[in-house]
């Protein structure tokens, strides 16, 4: 038996992981603590976050780029995972920046078609999928092009394999503090306007049995509440329908632009009067 040593109520990620929670295979690990209330929780440790693996991926990819966001490895894993994404497959990110989502692709086996508007986003995609092979032994079929998500044309290949669509789509200008009302207007109308084109180009091109798992803006007030793409209450007309109808809001308690997780499936496209 062991003390794992903590400063907080809740046992975070790096003790653990630095403590070797549940990272034996030739052992049986059990976790005894008490929460809030008293009670006494017993429980049978299965695994732990690899925060140095998520690290490595993050900061030591040879190409960052902080002005169009980078989205964490972490969430990638999860979208894809939420997308339904088994290995072999191959999915599509039409937003891929600096090639997050091929990265995390590649190293569970799934093939991956990307794509982004910038040439110089493309460029950084590429070098950082080179590197992920080299420093991963990853094989699989990863390929990243330019084109606009709003108007791209998928290659008859491409609609044959693609089955699922994961991305972060354009989340906006970045804020360090919640914007004015009218700022927010402008800024929720111009970002709903990208990603409703998107969605639209994109909807006839799907095989219908695709998944899409994407990430949108949401956007926090000083009262912790989030103004919310009008999209999302006319998915239907896009033709698509949500598949997990929950608020899937990925933040800090602090930021202003979250992502909002959305999953879909295209769906007929509703007939307006």
């Amino acid at each position: 038996m062991r003390l794992i040593p903590n400063k907080t109520a809740a046992l975070s990620t790096a003790t653990s992981h630095n403590n070797k929670l549940g990272r034996s295979e030739a052992k049986i690990e059990i976790i005894i603590t008490r929460n809030i209330y008293g009670d006494l929780i017993i429980a049978e440790s299965h695994g732990t976050q690899n925060i140095n693996s998520y690290a490595q991926r993050d900061r030591g990819r040879p190409k960052r780029d902080a002005f169009v966001g980078m989205l964490p490895p972490k969430l990638a894993q999860i979208m894809i995972n939420l997308s339904g994404t088994k290995p072999d497959d191959y999915l599509w990110d039409p937003f891929c920046g600096t090639g997050t989502v091929l990265q995390e692709a590649a190293l569970i086996g799934v093939n991956a078609y990307g794509s982004d508007l910038s040439d110089k986003m493309i460029s950084y995609a590429t070098e950082n999928m080179s590197w992920v092979e080299k420093t991963f032994s990853t094989n699989t079929f990863w390929q990243a092009h330019q084109a606009d998500a709003t108007s791209v044309k998928l290659t008859g290949e491409q609609k044959k394999r693609i089955s699922q669509v994961v991305c972060e789509t354009y989340l906006g200008q970045p804020f360090s503090a919640p914007p004015s009302p009218e700022k927010l207007h402008e800024v929720v109308g111009n970002c709903n306007h990208i990603i409703s084109d998107f969605l639209q180009n994109i909807h006839s091109q799907i095989r219908p049995d695709t998944t899409l798992c994407i990430a949108v803006p949401a956007w926090q007030n000083h009262e912790g509440k989030f103004t919310h793409l009008p999209l999302i209450k006319n998915l239907k007309k896009l033709g698509y329908q949500q598949i997990i109808d929950k608020n899937l809001l990925y933040h800090r308690e602090d930021q202003v632009v979250a992502r909002e997780i959305l999953v879909l499936k295209p769906a007929d496209i509703a007939k307006t009067a």
